[in-house]
């Protein structure tokens, strides 16, 4: 392997097992298990999220036409 893909491989390998970490202690804070963390932020808060920005870009969409329209 080159040094580029074994530098990807392991910020590949850090990544997952600090966000897995992550996962455990926030599951430990809420004293949930790991599967309801994951559940919590990856099928409910995160989409939650998502909605929530594409409804504030679709709002600010409509502003600048009605400025655009103004002007």
């Amino acid at each position: 392997m080159n040094t580029l893909t074994q530098l990807a491989a392991r910020f590949v390998h850090w990544a997952f097992w600090y966000c897995t970490d992550f996962m455990v202690n926030l599951a430990n804070l809420t004293h949930t298990s790991y599967d309801e963390a994951n559940t919590w932020v990856l099928l409910l808060l995160i989409p939650a999220l998502l909605a929530l920005l594409i409804g504030i870009r679709i709002v600010q969409w409509f502003q600048l036409r009605k400025l655009k329209v103004k002007s």
